[in-house]
């Protein structure tokens, strides 16, 4: 009898303590609700239930609800919440890029520009399978380098720079045309952070054909010398970097 009774009490406690458990845990539609808050740390609350439960991030309801999530965090469609997050808000929208990027279908243009306008693309190792990111990115990197916002240009520039990199030679004529004639326009924007840009990302992924116009910043641009440091000296270092790759191939 005593047996028994230790066994039921056993039960009993289980019991309670999974249903704790469950009342502490929250469910996926309180989850779903969170990511609306009118506040980022609500969302990020939201966010890191989420990504501790895989079952739960494989739900298409629920992938759905983040991309959207990104998709209002580029644009700043939210909030009423004007707190300034600073670092911590920087980290809870990285690990929601993250986490978009790791069920993100690069074959639907709008899921490939919410990812290209959260302002980073993480290419897969596979030269075959980067080229197609590259391709699928390049369309939206070209909108947004038409921004007439300087910050957009000066993100989307050395995107656009790698994205050509990386796929190797797969983009129809126009289309490279295009991208080529915006690398070019940005070395002689009136930002000098555009241009700027524009030219360390030509320094670590552009070819022996941009030399000449990376030349021309490093003898003409505008900007002044700051600590050292200038476009003009930027483009040199550029230069002999193409140069270095060059050889090497």
């Amino acid at each position: 009898m005593r047996i028994i009774a230790l066994v039921i009490a056993i039960c009993i406690a289980l019991t309670s303590w999974c249903q704790q458990l469950s009342a502490a845990k929250p469910s996926a539609a309180d989850l779903l609700t969170k990511l609306h808050s009118r506040h980022w740390s609500e969302r990020s609350d939201a966010l890191d239930e989420i990504g501790s439960d895989q079952a739960m991030l494989h739900s298409r309801k629920v992938q759905a609800a983040l991309i959207d999530l990104l998709d209002q965090e580029n644009h700043g469609k939210d909030t009423g919440d004007k707190e300034d997050g600073g670092e911590e808000f920087a980290e809870y929208f990285a690990s929601l890029r993250e986490m978009v990027d790791s069920f993100a279908n690069w074959n639907d243009p709008r899921q490939a520009c919410i990812m290209v306008d959260a302002g980073f693309i993480d290419y897969p190792p596979s030269p075959a399978d980067a080229a197609a990111r590259a391709s699928a990115a390049i369309p939206c990197i070209l909108k947004r380098s038409r921004s007439e916002v300087a910050l957009d240009r000066a993100v989307a520039g050395p995107m656009l720079v790698e994205a050509m990199q990386k796929s190797q030679g797969t983009l129809d004529a126009g289309t490279a045309q295009s991208a080529r004639q915006i690398i070019l326009g940005n070395l002689r924007d009136p930002d000098d952070g555009v241009r700027a840009t524009t030219v360390d990302a030509l320094g670590k992924f552009g070819g022996p054909d941009m030399v000449p116009a990376l030349q021309v910043v490093a003898q003409a641009d505008p900007s002044p010398e700051v600590q050292n440091h200038s476009i003009r000296k930027l483009a040199a270092e550029a230069i002999v970097a193409i140069q270095k790759r060059a050889d090497q191939h």
